[in-house]
């Protein structure tokens, strides 16, 4: 299923190579191509040996095994080595890279995900990907495929650093059933936090062993941004100097999901179960997820479930996070790393993720496809919610602000005050980034 139009897609690629040119032209010449005007490839029979730093679930690891094996097709001489690890926290992802570094076995390419990119430039890992841009006409094929705002969320102060890889967003995912057996009709696509409750409310019944409740909310930090961002709010200032996890608007979006629990009663603690698994089983009615909920429920083929966007309420942003790969600064291989990146972020690749499904495909192309359609209902809204969302807030010491908000949440799930929570998880980051200057 398509739905973007032609009319619209062309103006998209225009706009996304546009972009990107005009950020080009900015460039001082600091890669390792661009003095001449022109890229060239290196000859297909170098020998060298590259280094990924990469991360990822599980599964994801044969998806860079094949494209590895392309890159390969085209350089038999190079060795690739692909350090593949599972990241449970960006500061410290970050803080491997910078050990091999220093131990002289640095990566050449580098996949960073949004919470991460503002730390590794404040970093200078990553390569100014500029003139490789302006320079290879190869890519512009693919830029061109690519939405506008997940190219400017990898680019700063004119200067493009990474190539879209993958990205997400979050979804409601509602139990069709359920919405039948209570008489509700599919909400709009514009529902508000208003509506989002007064349906929660009549999903939820039962007690004891039968409860089933409205809504489960998921607790990791980029499940919260829809709410705080739709009250027009952040966990960071705009310059992504300042955390304001304390900010009125943050605080009471919280707040509202936290009346969910203990108010409202329409939803569970989240202490108390995986919010997936209670909707799996029927425990819960709605839940929030990015794509990989909907690659899951592939395998349930009895499970009848459909979406809808977040609900809005002063405004319809909602948030996307996405994964990129970038050249280390320090790489002797520029030229070759730069063969290889663009191999990782492909449309061959985007192909494979659009047949997992466990992330979106950041081209169009591979996003309409029927690998990706056809196992989704209403497909289009896994990807036509990046035309009103950010980036997840991710500063420089988003790793300290992730900890203490996750620590605030905590005390908010155990019955703690809301503003108390977060103006003291605040006051913990504030003097996190004060000591480290």
């Amino acid at each position: 299923m398509m739905y973007v139009s032609k009319r619209f897609a062309a103006v998209s690629a225009a706009v996304g190579v546009s972009l990107l040119l005009a950020a080009c032209g900015s460039d001082t010449g600091t890669g390792a191509t661009g003095v001449s005007g022109t890229y060239q490839a290196p000859a297909s029979d170098t020998r060298a040996t590259l280094t990924i730093s990469n991360w990822g679930n599980p599964g994801d690891e044969k998806f860079y095994d094949a494209a590895i094996a392309r890159f390969n097709q085209r350089y038999p001489n190079v060795q690739v080595k692909n350090n593949f690890t599972q990241v449970v926290n960006w500061g410290d992802y970050i803080n491997k890279i910078q050990a091999s570094i220093a131990s002289g076995d640095a990566p050449d390419v580098i996949n960073m995900a949004t919470e991460g990119v503002e730390y590794g430039l404040d970093k200078t890992l990553f390569q100014s990907l500029n003139n490789f841009i302006k320079q290879d006409s190869s890519v512009q094929e693919l830029v061109s495929d690519v939405s506008p705002a997940l190219l400017n969320g990898f680019s700063k102060d004119g200067q493009t650093y990474l190539l879209p890889n993958n990205w997400n967003t979050m979804l409601v995912y509602y139990n069709a059933a359920l919405f039948e057996k209570a008489g509700i009709a599919r909400p709009s696509d514009t529902w508000t936090w208003q509506d989002f409750l007064a349906i929660a409310k009549k999903l939820t019944s039962g007690s004891g062993g039968n409860q089933v409740y409205g809504f489960s909310i998921p607790t990791y930090t980029f499940a919260y941004m829809p709410w705080i961002y739709s009250n027009n709010a952040s966990t960071a200032s705009a310059d992504l100097k300042t955390p304001t996890l304390d900010a009125p608007g943050t605080v009471e979006a919280i707040q509202f999901l936290a009346d969910l629990v203990f108010k409202e009663k329409v939803a569970p603690n989240p202490t108390g179960g995986d919010p997936t698994s209670l909707f799996q089983a029927g425990k819960v009615a709605m839940t929030a997820a990015p794509a990989n909920l909907a690659a899951t429920l592939v395998a349930n083929k009895d499970f009848e479930y459909d979406v809808l966007p977040m609900p809005t309420n002063k405004s319809n942003t909602t948030v996307f996070g996405a994964a990129g790969f970038a050249m280390y600064s320090g790489s002797k291989n520029k030229d070759l790393s730069w063969e290889l990146l663009k191999e990782l972020a492909s449309q061959q690749m985007q192909t494979q993720w659009a047949v997992g499904g466990t992330s979106n495909p950041t081209t169009k192309t591979a996003q309409q496809s029927e690998d990706f359609t056809k196992n989704k209902p209403h497909p289009e809204l896994f990807y036509n919610q990046i035309d009103h969302a950010k980036p997840v807030a991710a500063p420089p010491f988003f790793g300290a602000m992730d900890a203490a908000f996750q620590k605030a949440m905590t005390s908010v799930y155990a019955g703690g005050d809301v503003r108390s929570a977060l103006k003291q998880a605040n006051d913990e980051v504030k003097s996190t980034v004060a000591q480290n200057g």
